[in-house]
């Protein structure tokens, strides 16, 4: 039961807070009618002092409770509305906008809401100070909508990130045409964006959008409409056009049919085109092969990068453990490698023959991660005793640097992480070993 004194007690505390965090918001606690009433009716904050509130788990009847406790100076709000009742979400959720918006809490820099609904960007666009906004669209949400939500969005000239998630597809069968001109919205200050939409929303998300200050786009798409064979190429295509700054791509296409070559020319253009630092992209079903790995080396798209992550499945091929020394050789400032390699017993001697050639001895990869083809042939290759030493010993004459080794896939794959990593370390401790070469070595955690 709340009373006088329990407040009295509970203000002498609450001044000194500045968090309110928790997996679950009061999860023991149920309020009565009265109770709920008196909280809401509340004319001051109880945590006069609170900067920023993260809740993972928020329920409708919590609401009254969060806003009595709210001050109006927060600074960053995190929520996830678990509420059964579409409507009653959409409602507490404004509820709480509103409940900021006054002069004091113009401070606000950073919102995360799930679930959102596209009519609260209006009441978000009020937050004139907001640099980061993460927005959740489950439910009730078109593609029509979050188009026209975006454009709102680029009211917010101190916006400097920005992500939007739209999980549930509702229009991409009616979604003729762009609702907007190409490049029409205009982000003032922003340096980051994520879409982690269906694929036709994504296409005209990034056709409409335009940010001279844009230095990362993250695309990830789901959900592909067979109607649109070319959708993903033309992603790709207009993520050169958003804005001149560009220095991080990370697209990951998942869907049928599998992707084309074409696309991914695509990428290798922007990356000669904004000379990139970093290069995500996943894909399903695309062959990628030695001879084209070091084909793009050899044109200098791959020169410039920092990060290089190239991750396949459902592929007839990818490439080999022969392809590093290209990238050795043609990626002098790379550092983290993320590929899924082809591997069979018949290369072990070919990459002994590639340590015999001149190899560099001064390159700054620290981070390596493999992903291999879940087939016989790899369970062959694993179990050929011959294949964590040599491939240990190609490894660390490539990459002297090289601190952190991960490997995704079955469990046998970690073993195999596991003992290359042992070898290498063996291989650096030796007397005989370049004092160089003596590096710190880690083991990630599986």
């Amino acid at each position: 039961m709340l009373s006088e004194s329990i407040l009295s007690r509970f203000d002498v505390y609450a001044k000194r807070v500045r968090l309110l965090s928790g997996d679950y918001f009061l999860p023991k606690f149920h309020l009565d009618p009265y109770a709920r009433t008196y909280l809401s009716s509340f004319r001051c904050p109880l945590i006069p002092g609170l900067r920023e509130i993260s809740i993972c788990q928020l329920y409708k009847h919590e609401w009254t409770i969060l806003l009595a406790l709210c001050s109006r100076k927060v600074k960053i709000v995190d929520l996830v509305d678990e509420g059964a009742n579409k409507y009653a979400r959409t409602h507490t959720i404004g509820a709480f906008l509103r409940s900021l918006e006054c002069e004091e809490s113009q401070g606000l820099e950073k919102l995360c809401i799930l679930t959102a609904h596209f009519n609260h960007v209006d009441l978000i666009t009020k937050f004139h100070t907001l640099q980061d906004v993460e927005l959740w669209f489950t439910e009730g949400t078109t593609g029509v909508q979050l188009v026209a939500g975006f454009s709102k969005l680029s009211a917010l000239n101190h916006l400097s990130r920005l992500r939007i998630d739209l999980i549930v597809d509702n229009d991409y069968m009616s979604f003729a045409s762009p609702s907007l001109p190409p490049h029409s919205v205009i982000f003032r200050s922003l340096h980051s964006i994520d879409i982690n939409v269906p694929t036709t929303t994504a296409l005209f998300l990034v056709q409409c959008l335009r940010a001279d200050t844009l230095k990362c786009i993250q695309v990830h798409c789901h959900q592909y409409p067979p109607r649109h064979p070319n959708i993903f190429r033309q992603i790709a295509e207009e993520c050169g056009f958003v804005g001149p700054s560009l220095e991080e791509v990370d697209l990951n296409f998942s869907g049928d049919p599998p992707i084309h070559r074409e696309t991914f020319d695509r990428v290798l253009d922007l990356s000669r085109r904004f000379r990139l630092r970093t290069i995500k992209f996943a894909w399903s079903g695309l062959e990628i092969d030695d001879t084209y790995i070091r084909n793009a080396c050899l044109s200098g798209c791959f020169s410039h990068l920092e990060v290089l992550n190239f991750v396949t499945c459902d592929a007839i091929y990818s490439p080999t453990f022969q392809v590093l020394r290209s990238l050795a050789i043609h990626c002098p400032v790379l550092e983290d490698l993320y590929l899924t390699f082809t591997v069979e017993e018949g290369h072990l001697p070919l990459l002994v023959k590639e340590m015999e050639n001149e190899r560099p001895l001064s390159h700054r990869l620290r981070s390596l991660k493999i992903s291999l083809e879940d087939k016989p042939k790899t369970t062959k290759f694993l179990a050929n005793g011959e294949s964590i030493p040599i491939v240990s010993r190609y490894l660390d004459s490539l990459f002297p640097s090289l601190d952190l080794i991960e490997a995704n896939g079955i469990i046998q794959y970690d073993a195999f992480k596991r003992a290359i990593c042992r070898t290498i370390k063996g291989l650096r401790h030796r007397p005989t070993v370049d004092s160089r070469r003596l590096v710190g070595f880690q083991v990630a955690n599986p």
